[in-house]
């Protein structure tokens, strides 16, 4: 990945950038997630290993991709447990077919038996929730077929990179084995199938010891990468707007009619609220947080005193319906989150098509604009010759 990459905020996800255009996928979708946590790691896991074929990017590639396909078709488990390897070492602690590479370090057969052992125990743990009429091999597939998309994906790109054992791929995806554990696991697959790269390794103290680690670095990838695709760990479009804190498109209120101060309610608080909206909608458009409080800590809507959140919104559409018309509804969406045990409402303004007057009655007729992090009433000319410009 050699240009500068970046993530950009949508109405619902974000959207990884390079050099200031959207990211593609192999099938041209756009890379995008809902927790901006996890295009982070991948950004960060590329600045840090630059083009590294496993990686973060490569996995949300494969995942914005994966509707297109089934990952794992019944015909292919069937060919991947056939040929796994896993099933003789679950049982063998002498392995004849390992005999041969013990003359380079004898010391491998500790290393064998020890972690065979393990596998062979997590394995025994994983069949506890097997069925009694179904077979070893149906139960297994039963779980593959069970798990998550983003889960189906590493275990995709795991099989494919690493091979060629499904078994310590799933158990390590279902927390049955260690990282550790999982990448000796597979050191002894590939001295079960001779793979010359061992042989290679076991010339040198450190060679056996590097290529574990190489094979833990992708363990760790894989298991953050599946982490930071729960929505119990994500970031939401909400929160990172909070996060970045306001600006020239975001501004945070408190509340939407209560006067902190006053304890009481306040038609000036509401206004403040209808200003910003209609900066909004004359700018480049934004984001009005209500419930957020000017350093970024959560007051939450309910402090507005609304029977229930239906009711908060309802009085919030009337509002902006009554002060800035109601053309302006295809221009401004709302939602809201629970942060903690409180509601931060998201009010977010596209930029409008034509100029928005705000109206509201005891006021007078106002057309304000963005400047910066504020909003700006226009005096006439100034509001004509912005109106010329901009619309």
């Amino acid at each position: 990945m050699a240009g500068n990459l970046d993530i950009v905020m949508r109405d619902e996800d974000f959207v990884l950038y390079e050099n200031e255009k959207p990211l593609l996928t192999d099938k041209g979708k756009v890379i995008s997630h809902t927790n901006a946590r996890l295009l982070r790691l991948a950004i960060t896991h590329e600045i840090n290993h630059p083009g590294e074929k496993f990686s973060p990017l490569t996995l949300l590639n494969k995942l914005n991709d994966a509707g297109d396909e089934t990952l794992f078709p019944d015909d292919r488990m069937d060919e991947l447990l056939e040929n796994d390897l896993t099933f003789s070492i679950l049982t063998t602690g002498n392995d004849p077919d390992l005999q041969e590479w013990m003359e380079y370090a004898p010391s491998l057969s500790d290393f064998v038996f020890m972690n065979a052992f393990s596998v062979a125990s997590a394995f025994s743990a994983f069949r506890l929730h097997q069925k009694d009429h179904q077979t070893k091999r149906d139960f297994i597939k039963s779980v593959i077929l069970k798990l998550p998309v983003e889960q189906l994906v590493v275990l995709h790109l795991l099989i494919t990179e690493e091979g060629p054992g499904l078994i310590p791929h799933l158990l390590l995806l279902t927390h049955y084995l260690s990282v550790t554990e999982f990448a000796a696991s597979l050191l002894i697959l590939r001295l079960k199938n001779k793979d010359p790269g061992i042989l290679e390794a076991l010339k040198f103290r450190d060679g056996l010891f590097i290529m574990q680690q190489s094979l833990v670095h992708k363990a760790v990838i894989s298991l953050d990468f599946i982490t930071l695709c729960k929505n119990s760990h994500s970031v939401s479009v909400i929160e990172e707007i909070i996060y970045k804190g306001e600006n020239d498109q975001a501004e945070f209120k408190s509340t939407l009619r209560w006067d902190l101060r006053q304890s009481k309610k306040n038609p000036d608080i509401e206004y403040a609220s209808l200003k910003t909206i209609c900066a909004f909608l004359n700018s480049e458009g934004g984001d009005l947080l209500i419930g957020v409080r000017d350093d970024g800590s959560i007051e939450g809507i309910e402090t507005d005193q609304f029977i229930n959140t239906d009711k908060f919104f309802l009085h919030l559409w009337s509002l902006i319906k009554t002060s800035l018309g109601q053309e302006v509804v295809e221009w401004v969406k709302t939602s809201h989150q629970p942060i903690g045990n409180k509601t931060v409402c998201r009010v977010h303004c596209l930029k409008a098509s034509r100029p928005v007057f705000l109206n509201r009655k005891g006021y007078d007729e106002a057309f304000y604009v963005r400047t910066g992090p504020a909003s700006s009433n226009l005096d006439i000319r100034s509001a004509l010759k912005y109106i010329q410009q901009h619309f």
